[in-house]
């Protein structure tokens, strides 16, 4: 008979839904949303409920395998796991003892949200002394952005957004990336509001919306700054919310006084009336939201968006808590300490720390000592991260021993030397919070493992005991790490312990309280200016950008090329579904007509760091002089590459972030260079 029991999505994405799972003979039939969820509401995303594919025993990891063939080609052996343990202590213990803790790098991030397994690694190697990953491969310039102006006051809750008149989705696909929020959209549209959209390309959401401002790449500070501008001109802000809750507004306004209007408008692209009209739209709607997408901050001017976006919202005193207004990028829910989690107390020294989006720099060149050993778990590198051909020849030293622990075999398996079998989230206990609205729960497993395979936590606590540890974090059980971090959440409400949480349910935030001012509420104030961090701009403003701006690529690869997220997927999560699929390319007709590309073409996209091959998509969605690829598709083969190779390593302008959405390439039919017998790189 079958049973129906709760659970939570681990997927990185701001929904973190509800989920109501049917288990029959130790089996998930089906995956839906749980309408006693305030948010999920009983709905999922189509991901989702294809999930249950992924427990196909012809998909998943179920066994210890030990590689048998060259790096890359995806052959292996299956060993029990007392043989894999003995060659991962004995691999990681001679590479210490030899080259020192620091020759042991891990690479991990949001595969699974669970705040227990997803820092589980981190006691056991900051026990070894391993190089430490600084996590910045997808927000950090979003929040440090947000926590320059906003410090620690979070977003607006969601449900906001249905009282408002105009609802402005900057830089975010609503309906691909965060679909629960497009619920209050279409009832605030019930209503009489409007949905504007500005972005690079007329994605789905812009699509569905009642205005659409086409944005260059790079360019949303200049447009929001620009904005700004004119409202102050115009004298249309909230005067008395700036008085009373912002400061430094005078130094900001003084530059942009100072400021030839032609450079907001070159920058961003949008012509004056354009920016006019806009200006307009906002002083004649009270009741705006901003809903802010963390893609945008994924180039070299994106904190800068972050902090000109945010400035525009506090000018106009969107943060004051009435009815219909208000700013979301991150909810900031729940705070709770981390190192609960991650043990900082084990580290016994001070070993360098390394921004993840080197990775294939710290593989092929990565300085003294030199990285031997690789803990790949919770991502799929050789997809995700930026400049893939160098991450590649990493990858495939014969002196690096990498052992990767996975569901399925993902392009970054084929490369391990061991592999081994992880646990879905439908087979581990955890605790989730999400980063878009306001709801906690801890969830227990509803099946049983299978196979042999065995949660993040449980691999590294049985690592650790086996490489002789006997600190205490080593024989916590996951209760024990939820209840340690869930004492240090202050946003609970008060009638609820931590122990009410471990035993199930969903739990509001305290910062979901409506009609409260939120910098009132803390005590602080938003800040136009901030001096903190010397190396940084005092407040928002014009920048050059990295690579969209460099003469010399221009010259040489005269298109942009943004990679922004698709429904099918969750970056690259679920690739196993689309085998041999390369993806669409966004193309203008005036830049396909001038390389004779045509609808459905396979292009080659290429730029100096490799190429890719993708089918063209001719479409006035995109502007002249940007193409756009939706989606990190696995390589169809080892020797295939993905469209990050084409990415930079460069770090955007503040946080450490990466520039996914700024590389300069050249676009070519595959017909001309298979008659010329390649491209002339």
């Amino acid at each position: 008979m079958p049973t129906v029991k709760k659970t939570i999505c681990p997927l990185d994405c701001p929904d973190s839904c509800g989920l109501l799972a049917t288990v029959e003979g130790g089996r998930v039939l089906s995956l839906a949303g749980d309408p006693e969820h305030p948010y999920t509401r009983g709905v999922i995303c189509r991901k989702m409920r294809r999930y249950p594919e992924r427990l196909n025993p012809e998909q998943r990891l179920l066994h210890p395998q030990l590689r048998i063939g060259s790096k890359g080609e995806g052959r292996f052996a299956r060993i029990s796991w007392d043989e894999a343990w003995e060659r991962l202590v004995e691999a990681l213990q001679q590479r210490v003892a030899a080259h020192g803790g620091e020759t042991v790098m891990p690479f991990c991030y949001a595969g699974n949200m669970g705040l227990v397994n997803r820092f589980a690694g981190f006691p056991l190697l900051h026990r070894l002394g391993a190089t430490r990953i600084e996590q910045t491969i997808c927000s950090t310039a979003a929040s440090s952005a947000w926590k320059l102006g906003c410090g620690p006051v979070g977003g607006t809750p969601p449900e906001a957004a249905a009282e408002a008149t105009l609802i402005v989705a900057w830089g975010v696909n609503i309906r691909a990336t965060a679909m629960h929020f497009w619920n209050y959209v279409a009832q605030a549209r019930k209503n009489g509001a409007k949905l504007l959209v500005i972005d690079p390309y007329r994605n789905d959401t812009a699509r569905h919306a009642d205005r659409y401002i086409p944005v260059a790449p790079g360019g949303d500070s200049a447009l929001a700054l620009g904005v700004l501008r004119l409202l102050l001109e115009r004298q249309r802000l909230d005067n008395e919310f700036i008085a009373a809750q912002t400061s430094g507004f005078e130094q900001l306004a003084g530059y942009l006084r100072s400021v030839p209007f032609e450079r907001f408008t070159e920058q961003s692209g949008v012509d004056r009336q354009t920016m006019e009209q806009l200006a307009s739209l906002l002083a004649e709607h009270q009741r705006s939201f901003f809903r802010i997408g963390v893609g945008l901050s994924r180039n070299s001017r994106g904190g800068m968006a972050v902090r000109a976006i945010t400035a525009l919202a506090a000018a106009l005193g969107l943060y004051d808590g009435r009815p219909g207004r208000g700013a979301l990028l991150f909810s900031g829910a729940f705070g709770g300490d981390t190192d609960r989690l991650s043990c900082p107390e084990l580290l016994g020294s001070s070993p360098r720390t390394v921004n993840m989006i080197h990775l294939g720099r710290m593989l092929t060149n990565g300085g003294s000592p030199p990285v031997k050993a690789l803990i790949v778990y919770n991502a799929n590198p050789l997809t995700v991260a930026p400049d893939g051909a160098t991450v590649r020849r990493g990858l495939a030293r014969e002196d690096l021993f990498t052992v990767v622990h996975e569901q399925v075999m993902t392009p970054t398996a084929r490369y391990a030397d061991l592999l081994l079998p992880a646990t879905t989230f439908l087979e581990n206990r955890d605790i989730y919070r999400s980063y878009g609205h306001f709801f906690l729960g801890v969830v227990d497993p509803v099946v049983s493992p299978a196979g042999e395979a065995i949660s993040n936590f449980e691999l590294f606590q049985t690592l650790a005991k086996k490489m002789g540890f006997s600190d205490p974090p080593f024989f916590q059980s996951v209760d024990d790490r939820i209840l340690a971090y869930l004492e240090t959440v202050a946003e609970l409400p008060v009638a609820v312990s931590p122990a009410d949480i471990a035993g199930g349910g969903y739990i509001e935030s305290v910062r979901a309280r409506r009609g409260e001012a939120p910098f009132l509420r803390a005590g602080g104030r938003f800040r136009f200016v901030n001096a903190d961090d010397p190396t940084l701009p005092p407040h928002a403003c014009l920048i050059e950008g990295l690579e969209f701006d460099h003469p010399d690529l221009l010259s040489r690869f005269p298109l942009k090329l943004i990679t922004p997220p698709m429904a099918r997927m969750l970056n690259s999560t679920f690739g196993e579904r689309y085998p041999g699929e390369t993806g669409e390319l966004l193309i203008h007709p005036s830049d396909a007509r001038e390389r004779s590309i045509f609808d459905g073409d396979p292009v080659q996209v290429r730029n100096f760091r490799g190429s890719v091959v993708r089918r063209a998509t001719v479409s006035n969605d995109t502007q002249p002089g940007l193409v756009v690829a939706e989606g990190l598709y696995w390589p169809a083969t080892p020797d295939d590459a993905g469209i990050n190779d084409l990415v930079s390593q460069h770090c955007s302008d503040m946080g450490g972030g990466t520039l996914f959405h700024e590389a300069r390439v050249e676009v070519e039919s595959m017909r001309r260079v298979d008659a010329q017998g390649g491209g002339d790189e």
